[in-house]
Parts: structure tokens; sequence; C-alpha cells
């Protein structure tokens, strides 16, 4: 396969440009403000599936759920739905107004949210999660196809650091303005309709979350519409066009099928361990220590907040050194690293005393994983062609899926297994996680030849 077309910018080069003139250009204005604005949108989603973690105490008590169920709840309901939405909204991200596909997607998962303070049983909960899933689907194939096409590659990295680095913060906002929304919720009750006044906490604040939506869905119709590079200008009103003898789908993914199902299966094996630390740590830390949302949500931010400041100059920095030493391969290791370095702090779990305690390990926890997820952006786009960026990633996501519905799941059932063990939650997490990094870790070493070849392949010439 040829290499891949050039890197994204706000308006075509000719291709006979001279290679140098795409470092020195910059990106314009509005390709910040777009930028800006897919974070909005981000940290909403971000907001939106983080607070049910603070409040699955309170609805577990309310709705009488088991752990099998809040791990199927996480899993099934979040993880699996995403995967399965991400393949076709890829597609239509590939052929249709970005903007109006992201749009719509965000008036799904506010619809979602404000259907899970309706929620009166376990499943209309389960399908509120499966609208907020779908919703949120279009995130990951939407930003990853336009920021390459918003920014020049000079300027390509620094923007994808900055997405992942905001969206991460958007986690940590959720965890702390959740806690804060629910507290805020009862001092207004006196100001709401009667028949709401008597609603839980959690219903109220689901309510509020789902309103913020309407102003970002504005905000994405806002943004100027982003040609797509190495794509021929489509006719107005007309799908986005695909170049004459580009390579196909089923092509690149059958040319780099090694690459892809390495990425897949280690990276999916680690994040069953580690999917779990984030799902289940806030849900131990409340059973165990009797904590308020509000606790939850200062601790788990803070933590956040801190982990992902330090995780983020981790990766920047180790990128940097290693890179002109290890050449392609440097990102695949550091990720390796970093996943299998995560899972191993997570026995520190079962030596933990306080509340306090684990909002400290899981700052620790998340240094190492912001470090690999500042990378991961990056070899995912530099994996495919412009015009099958969305749908490649869409691939890849839903090959993931598995990992992502098992690891919840898992920690649940062994959860409801351990009831008789003291600390079992503890166990079956510290367990799943260990045996998941371990796993992943030695599929991602073992890929990192095809992998190699693949990033050589893709270089600009």
């Amino acid at each position: 396969m040829s290499g891949l077309p050039p890197f994204a910018a706000p308006m075509p080069l000719d291709a006979a440009a001279p290679a140098a003139l795409e470092t020195t250009r910059k990106a314009p204005t509005s390709a910040w403000y777009a930028l800006a604005v897919l974070i909005i949108a981000t940290v909403l989603g971000s907001i939106d599936k983080v607070i049910l973690t603070l409040l699955t105490e309170p609805i577990r008590q309310t709705l009488s759920l088991t752990d099998t169920q809040i791990g199927l709840l996480q899993g099934a309901g979040i993880v699996l739905f995403t995967g399965i939405a991400t393949l076709p909204l890829g597609w239509l991200s590939d052929r249709y107004d970005r903007r109006v596909v992201l749009a719509a997607c965000v008036v799904l998962w506010s619809a979602a949210t404000a259907m899970r303070g309706t929620a009166m049983d376990y499943g209309v909960l389960f399908v509120a999660s499966v609208g907020l899933g779908v919703g949120e689907a279009g995130l990951t194939p939407i930003t990853n196809s336009m920021i390459p096409d918003l920014f020049p590659r000079a300027q390509r990295v620094l923007a994808n650091a900055v997405f992942a680095l905001s969206a991460i913060f958007g986690s940590a906002l959720g965890a702390l303005l959740g806690g804060t929304i629910v507290h805020l919720t009862d001092d207004l009750r006196p100001w709401l309709p009667v028949s709401m006044q008597q609603l839980e906490a959690w219903r109220l604040t689901f309510f509020v979350l789902a309103a913020a939506g309407i102003p970002v869905v504005l905000l994405v119709l806002s943004i100027r519409r982003t040609p797509r590079v190495g794509v021929p200008a489509a006719k107005p009103g007309a799908p986005a066009a695909v170049a004459t003898g580009a390579t196909t789908l089923r092509a690149h993914l059958r040319e780099h099928w090694r690459t892809f199902a390495g990425l897949v299966i280690g990276v999916g094996l680690t994040s069953v361990g580690l999917s779990s630390l984030g799902t289940w740590l806030p849900i131990v830390t409340a059973r165990t220590y009797g904590i308020t949302p509000v606790q939850m949500g200062q601790g788990m931010g803070l933590a956040f907040l801190c982990g992902t400041v330090a995780g983020g100059l981790l990766g920047v920095g180790a990128m940097r050194y290693l890179q002109p030493r290890m050449g392609p391969a440097a990102a695949l290791r550091l990720i390796m690293l970093c996943n299998f370095t995560a899972a191993l702090l997570s026995t520190l779990l079962l030596f933990t005393r306080s509340a306090n305690h684990n909002f400290m390990l899981l700052g620790l926890l998340v240094v190492p994983l912001i470090g690999s997820a500042v990378l991961l952006p990056n070899v995912l786009q530099d994996a495919a062609p412009a015009h099958l960026r969305a749908r490649t990633i869409a691939m890849l996501t839903m090959a993931s899926l598995p990992f992502g519905v098992v690891g919840p799941l898992v920690v649940g059932m062994l959860s409801d297994a351990l009831k008789s063990v003291p600390n079992g939650l503890a166990v079956a997490i510290v367990a799943t996680t260990l045996v998941g990094g371990a796993l992943g870790a030695m599929v991602l070493r073992a890929t990192e030849g095809p992998f190699v070849r693949l990033m050589r392949a893709a270089q600009p010439t």
C-alpha cells in the first residue's frame, strides 16, 4: 500500500505543493474554535457518563440492584451499544456533514440522560444507558476525523494532546460538578414544581444535566464546515466524495490486519481490568466507607485532575525522549508499559484503609493511564487514510466491544460470588485487572513488528 495522503488542513493543499509547506502553515482561529466546541461536547458526554458512577449507590438502594446488574449496566448498557453504534455513525461521519451528525448525537444522549431520571426499575435504567451509549458513540470517530482536517501536521500533535487532556479533565469536572449538582439540587427543591419536589436527588441531577445539552447542540452547529483533506470536494448537498482509486476500507484492514488485531486484543485485554477500576473503585469506596456523593465527587475530581496533569507531562515528555531512540516502536512500547504499570498498581487497593487512600490510589493510577491515552489518538490517526479515518477507528472500537463488556461484568459476578470473603469486591477488581494487564502486555509486545511496518508506511514522503 502506498503512503497515506497528506494530513489535515483547513483547506486542501495542491498535491504538487512541497511537503515543507505543510509544516509552515498555521491553523486559523476557526480551527481552534472548532476544537474548543469539540472539547465542550466531549466534556458534557464525560459528565453524563461519570455521574452514573457517582450516583450508583443511591440508585442501587432505590432500585434494589445487584452488583451483576450494575456490571451489566456499565458494560453491556454503555460500552456494548457505544461500540455497536460507532460503525454506522463513523460511516455517516465519513459521508455527511459531521456537525449535523454530532449535534444529533448530543440530542440523543441528553434525552437518554433525562430518561435515567425517570427510571422506576432496572429495565428503564438499562434502556436509558443504551441510549446514552449510542449517542456518545459518535464522539470518537467524529473528533478523530475532524482534528486532522482542522490542523496541519505540525500542530496536530498539540491539538490531539489538548483534546485528549481536556476529555480526561471532563471526567474530573464531571466528578467535581456531579456531587455539587446533587447538593445544589437539594437546596433548590422549594423552587421546583410541586410534582418534582419529592423526587430523589439523583433523579433531579439527571434532569439538570440533560438540559445542558441544548446549548451544546447550538455550539456544534455553529462550527464552520471543515473540508476533508485528500478527498475531492463534493457537490453541494451530496455526500463527501471518495478519491478515485483510493484504498478501500476492506483492503486497508486486510493488508494490516495483524497490526489492528494486535492493537485491539492487546489494548482490549488490558482494558478488561482498567475499565473495571474506573467503574468499581468509586463504588467500593462509597460502599466500604459510606461517603456521600459530594465527598465522592470532590475526591475523584481532585484525583483525576492531579493524575491527568502528571500523566500528560509523562506521556509527552517520554515520547519526546524515546521517539528519536526507538522510532515508530516508541508509541506502542509506551502504551504497553503505561497500561501494565497501572495494572500492577491496582494491587494497592487490597491495602488501603480509608476513602482518602482510595482517592490517592485513583490519582496514582490515572498517571500512567493518561500517559497512554495522549499517545493513542496519534497512532490511530496515522493508521488510516483521511477518507477512511472515521470508519477505521469505528471498526477498531467495534472489535474491542467484548473486552469493554466483559470487564465490569466479570468484576460484578466475582463480587457476588465472593460476598462471604472480606473485601471481596476489591479482590475481584484486582484479580481481573492483573490478569487482563499481563495478557494485554504480551499481545502488544508481539504486535510491535507489524505495527512498526504500518507506521513506516504511513509516514509522509
